[in-house]
């Protein structure tokens, strides 16, 4: 039963017979991928997706999906399928990169680690080995004949077609329609750098699992790094592939129209044609990071940055960009990866993702990553007085959105300090596209069981704060909690 033709959608993995008809449209994966293994095992592409080891959920959800099990001959063909695919290749993860020991792994294979909580705000620029990493597959590993073989596509049908149709001025049969351009060709264009902050979509998702389960890794605070990028504009870029001026296309015609970024991993994503040739949305094809080539767990050799933007779009290890009247297909994109729904939601089955949108622009969010008791009192008053407690953490708004303030509270909310921000609050208007550090000094009353409470918000530009608690916000695939960031510290 593969699903085709009216029939149930049927899978097995380790001998077990699993109905995964219902289940196919809540897959975090996305529907296309869990189909890959309709009406046979999953055990080959487990062996790729090895994320689905790094917890029990893809267990726990498939425990009720058992309708039988296989003949034993039948496994013992999978196995010696198994056995022979590990024989005959390489172990995929064979050539990953090497990671430092200070990252917090939740899984190694793929890698997905974030920065310990109280080393986000060491430095305002985060170090290569330190900035959080977050993958769907082995790292693409390009030796040097790669490199010098490799270039980047740059698809432009899309905007000869429309050309033909407005009957421009400029001949159309002038610009080719694809372009593959050199690693030299892209050096050779003007360089520019910009400073942004990345953060997954689901940091701080394990906040959410914390009002109910929710799908993914189940990050704290630390899946957000900033870095220096280095490399040509997208503009340049577009432009050295024969489009002149796709902004001014777009007004002409009126349609809405896309940047597709194809990875050499096959992971797929766009944005609007606005921000990528907006002059000051500052999206670049990057091949330096903090002034050094892009590491391979970053992008080597070349990454989309596109500040402001959810760190699922500053598509890693790109090789090829398409100018499109549709957004990118795939999980990545159209399926529930980066779909956030509202909280009611536990079955996405029913609902029409289509016109669901993805995440694009980023929300507004702050973290606690120091705290240091000042002063105490002693015996009685200290487990039921007030301290005074030095904070220190980050904020951060999507879209360029300056922060303009960081409120603090100490008792759950009753009062408020505002923080002083110390590092990034110079950012141009509009095009903060970084951090901003803060710190202050709150009085935190002690609970009975002595420790204090602490909560931190952020406000931006436009006046957006943050809310008080997660539920706001849950969704079913623990994406952009940005509630209020709550420590407690044992006093």
């Amino acid at each position: 039963n593969d699903g085709k033709d009216g029939k149930p959608t049927w899978m097995s993995y380790g001998g077990v017979v699993y109905d995964v008809t219902n289940f196919i449209h809540n897959h975090p994966g996305g529907s296309e991928r869990i189909l890959l293994a309709a009406g046979s095992s999953v055990e080959q592409y487990w062996h790729i997706y090895r994320q689905h080891f790094a917890s029990d959920l893809p267990m726990r959800l498939m425990e009720n999906m058992i309708i039988g099990h296989l003949d034993e001959k039948d496994q013992e063909k999978i196995d010696a399928q198994m056995e022979k695919i590990m024989d005959e290749n390489d172990d995929p993860y064979l050539h990953e990169p090497v990671r430092s020991d200070r990252l917090i792994v939740h899984s190694d294979q793929p890698m997905n680690a974030e920065v310990p909580y109280e080393n986000i705000t060491d430095s305002y620029i985060t170090p290569v080995e330190l900035f959080y990493i977050r993958h769907h597959h082995p790292v693409p590993l390009l030796l040097k004949d790669d490199l010098e073989k490799f270039r980047l596509e740059v698809d432009v049908t899309a905007f000869v077609d429309a050309l033909n149709q407005n009957k421009t001025k400029k001949s159309s049969s002038s610009i080719p329609m694809l372009r593959k351009l050199s690693l030299n060709d892209i050096k050779k264009l003007p360089k520019v750098e910009v400073t942004t902050t990345l953060q997954c979509s689901g940091n701080r998702r394990g906040d959410m699992n914390g009002v109910q389960r929710t799908s993914g890794t189940s990050w704290g605070q630390g899946a957000v790094s900033t870095a220096k990028w280095s490399g040509a504009r997208l503009v340049d870029v577009l432009k050295l592939a024969g489009v002149d001026d796709p902004y001014d296309l777009t007004n002409k015609d009126g349609t809405q129209k896309h940047v597709r970024f194809e990875s050499i991993d096959g992971m797929k994503a766009s944005i609007n044609m606005e921000k990528a040739t907006n002059p000051y949305g500052d999206v670049i094809i990057a091949y330096e990071m903090n002034d050094e080539p892009i590491p391979r767990d970053h992008g080597f050799p070349l990454r989309a940055i596109v500040p402001g933007y959810s760190a699922v779009r500053n598509v890693k290890w790109v090789n090829k960009i398409e100018l499109s009247h549709e957004e990118a297909e795939g999980a990545w994109q159209r399926g529930l990866n980066y779909k956030v729904t509202p909280p009611n939601i536990t079955d996405v089955k029913n609902v029409d993702l289509n016109v669901t949108p993805g995440m694009t622009e980023s929300s507004l969010f702050s973290g606690i990553t120091k705290i240091e008791v000042e002063k105490s009192g002693s015996g009685k008053s200290k487990k039921r007085g007030t301290v005074s407690v030095k904070v220190k953490g980050w904020a951060w708004a999507g879209g360029g959105r300056n922060v303009v303030r960081v409120d603090v509270t100490g008792d759950e909310g009753k009062t408020w300090e505002s923080a002083n921000i110390v590092q990034g609050g110079n950012q141009r208007f509009g095009r903060a596209w970084a951090w901003v550090f803060w710190e202050t000094t709150v009085p935190a009353q002690i609970g009975k069981n002595g420790t204090i409470k602490l909560a931190s918000k952020a406000v931006d530009m436009a006046f957006n704060s943050q809310p008080d608690n997660a539920a706001h916000g849950w969704n079913v695939r623990g994406l952009g909690n940005n509630s209020w960031y709550r420590a407690e510290y044992k006093v």
